[in-house]
């Protein structure tokens, strides 16, 4: 989420004390300071909540939540389960490219327990195609994933951890293919992904093509997906 300058006119919508208040949130969720952000945010529930949903109804900000913003800047657990807490909605945004906040963290390799969160809060987000075709899955098995511009272009092998915890929400993004046809197996082994996350992408994908060969109907798109053991 891109922050307005202060010296331009208000966004449409804001009156100048929301416009300063907006401006000072994204100000400190630039700068990672997350007590502050507590404080100021978290702890003043009603205006928050007010703010979010006036973010969410206006096109400024390319249909870009606080929760993706949040979730970019890799924070604390408990910061992400306060803004889920306060304004639980803003789990099912999308912005411009169809991205949910799960794609944001995701794809800026969060901590697992954040990706635990959201994908736990939101399992229906896992199956959720970007506009190239991208789940959040695709994008921790992918090192080579830049969603932003100053990143890394690459991060450690696909985690253990956060492709568990991403399945055990939804086992059916194993086998969905992204516009290049890639799977996130496929991505996952040009990754050098370990054998354990290779496996698990294995018998996930053929969990999941098993239970649709049956017409199980957990296994279809749906709102909710069924998960790792």
């Amino acid at each position: 989420m891109a922050n307005p300058d202060a010296s331009s006119s208000p966004t449409p919508g804001l009156s100048a004390n929301a416009f300063n208040f907006l401006s000072l949130l994204l100000n400190v969720i630039d700068s990672e300071d997350w007590a502050t952000f507590n404080d100021i945010a978290l702890k003043n529930p009603k205006a928050f909540q007010a703010l979010s949903k006036i973010i969410s109804s206006t096109g400024q900000f390319n249909g870009m939540s606080f929760l993706h913003a949040v979730v970019r800047h890799h924070p604390p657990l408990e910061i992400v389960a306060g803004v889920v807490k306060l304004c639980p909605d803003t789990l099912y945004a999308r912005d411009c490219l169809n991205r949910t906040p799960l794609h944001v963290a995701a794809g800026v390799g969060s901590h697992v327990s954040v990706i635990k969160l959201l994908a736990m809060s939101c399992p229906e987000a896992c199956k959720v195609q970007d506009e190239d075709g991208r789940t959040p899955l695709h994008f921790a098995c992918d090192v080579d994933c830049r969603l932003f511009e100053g990143e890394p272009l690459r991060r450690d092998p696909p985690s253990f951890e956060v492709v568990h915890a991403l399945l055990s929400a939804s086992i059916t993004p194993a086998s969905m293919e992204d516009d290049d046809e890639m799977s996130p197996l496929e991505y996952a082994i040009l990754s050098d992904a370990n054998v354990r996350v290779v496996k698990l992408l294995q018998k996930a994908a053929q969990k999941y093509m098993k239970a649709k060969h049956k017409g199980d109907q957990d296994a279809k798109p749906r709102t909710t997906g069924g998960g790792m053991a």
